[in-house]
């Protein structure tokens, strides 16, 4: 929209010496020739083969004067046309260098991105997506073959690469190797399903969600590598239910999730092997005291431990859900990524010396 309102500024100078000189030529012949009872139109057509070159005879004679004013009105005509030619010429032009320049940019942006999320399609549940992780200033690139689109994304500062997510190339473009998951959100099921596979096999630690309208391709989305399979209208109807039936709770939920827009966030943690929280239970780490923090359940496996008690000891593997305020979760992570870089470094000494 930007371009196209910027062309129509520049054309606005051209255009309207081109009306100009249309509006005085057609007024001139119109006087002119109104002894021999020309027309409007004869005027207007006169003025336009003049301005155009195109040359047909005249529809009245033209005496020295006249002839005069025709130089004087095809000499500015062809000038404004041409002028309108150049501006409209520049802009194509520039649209197209510019154009490059920001896919080399985009690319140099992509290049030195790692561990973001990769998010293929910018349609109605690809905008949301993009919204959150914005939101969430979680670092993603979005993939997207339709110009538009892709012109809206850069348009909101969005890091956006123009291509055809089911090819591995483009993937390999996003930087697929470096990215820690992928969010496959076209409104194709087949696609969604040929960037998962495609996706897997180039990273096969990558987390791939993907989004399916067709409860039967889902089976077939997980066999072929997503982490997790999406429904948008299942979860849209459970959604309106739940806002029916327990509206404090949905709105709760709703605020909480959404980073940036309440004061308290729900966030989950993963317990490495060089975690400080490994092998220590919720009593002796006192993380309520300490930050404000409260686990809220530990995902094991394949169980679920809601509530857990303050005995319970954190293993490696463990995925803790906790709540606290977004500040809280900030200095705790903050202060248990410097712990675990410590206790990182002192093992693999550990491990050299042992070797």
């Amino acid at each position: 929209m930007a371009r196209t309102q910027r062309l129509e500024v520049r054309l606005a100078l051209p255009l309207a010496l081109v009306a100009t000189v249309t509006a005085v030529g057609t007024l001139g012949y119109w006087l002119l020739w109104r002894p021999y009872g020309a027309s409007w139109l004869d005027a207007l057509y006169m003025t336009f083969i003049t301005i155009t070159t195109i040359g047909y005879s005249e529809p009245f004679p033209l005496d020295e004067g006249a002839r005069i004013f025709t130089m004087v009105i095809g000499t500015t005509g062809i000038a404004s046309l041409f002028y309108v030619f150049g501006v409209f010429m520049d802009y194509l032009v520039e649209m197209g260098a510019s154009g490059e320049r920001r896919k080399r940019q985009m690319e140099r942006k992509v290049t030195a991105l790692s561990e973001h999320v990769i998010l293929t399609g910018l349609g109605r549940v690809g905008h949301q997506a993009a919204e959150e992780l914005s939101q969430a200033r979680e670092p993603f690139v979005v993939v997207e073959r339709d110009p538009e689109r892709v012109q809206w994304a850069a348009d909101q500062g969005y890091v956006v690469l123009e291509g055809d997510a089911t090819e591995d190339e483009t993937l390999r473009k996003a930087g697929i190797e470096r990215a820690k998951g992928l969010i496959a959100a076209t409104g194709d099921d087949a696609a969604n399903l040929f960037i998962v596979l495609s996706a897997r096999a180039l990273n096969p630690e990558l987390y791939i969600v993907a989004r399916s309208e067709d409860a039967g391709v889902i089976p077939k989305m997980l066999k072929a590598g997503a982490n997790r399979v999406i429904d948008p209208y299942a979860i849209g109807g459970r959604r309106l239910a739940s806002l029916v039936l327990h509206p404090a709770v949905v709105d709760f939920l709703e605020t909480t999730l959404r980073r940036g827009g309440a004061p308290i966030s729900i966030e989950d943690i993963l317990i490495t092997r060089d975690s400080p929280l490994a092998g220590r239970s919720i009593a002796e780490l006192n993380l309520n005291r300490r930050y404000g923090i409260v686990v809220l359940a530990i995902i094991r496996g394949d169980e679920t431990l809601v509530s857990p008690a303050a005995e319970c000891v954190f293993k490696p593997g463990d995925q803790v859900i906790v709540m606290a305020t977004v500040e809280q979760l900030e200095q705790f992570v903050r202060e248990m990524e410097l712990q675990e870089g410590v206790n990182r470094r002192e093992r693999l000494e550990r491990e050299a010396k042992g070797a």
